[in-house]
């Protein structure tokens, strides 16, 4: 499949934030993202694109430890992505919104709202182990701990950027 050059310009940027990120270098990440975002609604990308670049920001933002931004924005593309009967992409798309912004909650210390979330994301997919784990740690009455954490959100593949994955939308 040949890619339009339009798309290889924003795709091309999006890709050189995931390696800033990498490096730990959020902030010049957040940039890319953002021109890879505007440059993609301009050249009317298929919303794929938008929806993964969202996901990056979200990402470098919660590295950056603004839990309380990345639940806020989060829920916010979560609640815009409802609809009635969706596809299984915007599914499975708006259960890993609401995994995050459960996450982040807990992180921000509200556990109940991260619990009420996190049940959400469950409903939406039943496949998200962190989600569960998460829960079950709540529902103990267990505080995040965030090396246990860290260990639970690389088993269940919580990172869309990550050193495993190259190129393209994952």
């Amino acid at each position: 499949m040949t890619v339009p050059a339009a798309h290889r310009i924003h795709m091309g940027i999006a890709e050189a934030g995931k390696l800033m990120a990498l490096k730990g270098r959020h902030q010049e990440a957040l940039v890319k993202y953002r021109d890879a975002l505007r440059l993609a609604h301009g050249a009317r990308a298929p919303q794929i694109f938008a929806r993964h670049y969202l996901h990056c920001v979200l990402e470098s933002l919660e590295h950056l430890g603004d839990h309380a931004r990345v639940a806020e924005l989060a829920g916010a593309a979560a609640e815009e992505a409802a609809c009635p009967q969706p596809t299984p992409f915007q599914r499975r798309d708006r259960a890993h919104l609401l995994e995050r912004r459960g996450i982040n909650l807990a992180l921000a210390g509200d556990a109940a709202a991260a619990q009420v979330v996190l049940a959400a994301a469950l409903a939406q997919d039943d496949s998200l182990g962190l989600s569960r784990a998460v829960l079950e740690w709540l529902a103990r009455g267990l505080s995040i701990d965030a090396h246990r954490l860290a260990q639970a959100q690389r088993r269940h593949g919580y990172w869309v950027v990550r050193a495993t994955t190259r190129g393209g939308v994952v």
